[in-house]
């Protein structure tokens, strides 16, 4: 019989802001375990919040196997590795103190504006360990949040947002970001004529992409992408992976059933060729596929396969890949993707970029375009989003077709 051990610590800090105030702290200190015993081609799994006897367990995770859930036991063999990225990013009995400032600040640089949502901070380390002479230990902290935005003369609940999550925290720049966004909101210019690049987050247009890349929808022929594996199927400046080794995000190299990739790395599309499907240990066994290190186990449950640090290779800097104005997104939702692969994309949001700058609010519009011509022929590339100092998600610079202007 063999086993393997997760142990999840982290203490996490979130204040509360609501109306422009920050009214409330929660603090959480959680031990999590979760031990897997793997016999005769089953699984049995056992988990525990909080500490305990691990004997107990382990006795609880063998009894689990009477369930006779199916599961390949390929345990990472004589793996050793630990990773600590520990940045201390605000003192825990200043971080009520740090964040009412901030909050302050903005109030008054933008007295038309309300704030509100959540910034959480934490730290974290989780182990694995298994009876195959592994051990990997990885240590991380983070901050991060999405404050809620609403200009007091409108009847929404919301109207814009803003996020970060980093292991840093820089009070002048998230002014300083926010501001780009206010200072020009109430700035209403028309929808320019003429086709113009969009920017838009990588996320907004990939992740109607991301499904069809996962190995059991690939193999059962629904897949977008059916037969087109080691195929070139987008421009040859698209890159498409899943990359644990970013410094400043809390993404442990190991996923949740102890793989690790080369580089910390692993590619589903590389120079336009459609190289890699995502899979975990059961899919990689019932399909011959190599470990695309995406196992997720949500606490005591089976894995099943994620997209963990899932993005998009930078191509170069926004300000070479725009010359001049351009669309730019920010509030994109109830998007959809036909079987054909063409995306339509409601935009709630948007500003008139110019040469590195925002400086108008657009009327609300609709983008939409087939995923094989925006990552094809319309490509132009994907760069740090370099209107924001402080935040730093990646966009997608693309052609669209633009409809639905209102």
């Amino acid at each position: 019989m063999e086993q393997e051990k997760i142990i999840n610590k982290g203490t996490s800090y979130s204040v509360n802001i609501s109306g422009g105030k920050v009214d409330s702290l929660r603090i959480t200190e959680d031990v999590k375990t979760v031990i897997r015993v793997y016999e005769d081609g089953k699984i049995g799994i056992a988990g525990r919040i909080g500490e305990g006897d691990d004997n107990a367990l382990l006795e609880e995770a063998k009894a689990k196997l009477a369930q006779n859930i199916s599961y390949p036991c390929n345990l990472t063999e004589n793996g050793k590795r630990e990773v600590n990225k520990v940045k201390k990013i605000i003192p825990a009995k200043d971080f009520v103190k740090t964040i009412k400032k901030l909050i302050a600040r903005l109030n008054k640089c933008y007295p038309d504006f309300v704030f509100s949502n959540k910034i959480n901070m934490g730290e974290e380390e989780i182990i694995y360990e298994n009876s195959k002479n592994t051990k990997y230990v990885y240590k991380g902290s983070d901050i991060g949040g999405g404050l809620v935005i609403k200009d007091k003369a409108s009847a929404n609940i919301m109207d814009l947002s803003y996020g970060f999550n980093k292991n840093s925290f820089n009070e002048d720049k998230i002014v300083s970001d926010i501001g780009k966004l206010l200072n020009v909101y109430h700035k209403k210019v028309d929808m320019p004529e003429g086709e113009l690049p969009i920017i838009i987050n990588c996320m907004d247009v990939l992740q109607y992409g991301a499904q069809h890349m996962i190995a059991e929808m690939y193999v059962s022929g629904s897949s977008l992408f059916n037969g087109k594996l080691g195929q070139k199927i987008f421009n040859d400046k698209v890159s498409v992976l899943t990359d644990r080794s970013v410094e400043d995000k809390s993404i442990p190299f190991f996923d949740a059933e102890g793989a690790v990739n080369k580089d910390d790395k692993f590619y589903f599309v590389k120079g336009g060729e459609f190289c890699g499907l995502a899979s975990y240990k059961r899919s990689a066994a019932n399909f011959n596929l190599p470990l695309s290190g995406g196992g997720y186990a949500p606490f005591d449950e089976v894995p099943q396969p994620s997209f963990v640090g899932f993005k998009m290779e930078r191509t170069g800097k926004l300000k070479d890949l725009v010359k001049g104005k351009a669309i730019y997104v920010l509030i994109t939702s109830g998007g959809d993707m036909t079987p054909d692969g063409s995306v339509g994309l409601p935009v709630q949001l948007a500003y008139l970029y110019d040469n590195g700058k925002l400086v108008g609010r657009l009327p609300e519009f609709g983008v939409n375009g087939n995923i094989f011509d925006v990552l094809g022929k319309d490509f132009i590339g994907v760069s740090r989003d370099e209107v924001f100092d402080f935040a730093d998600d990646d966009v997608l610079v693309a052609k669209f077709n633009v409809n639905n202007v209102k």
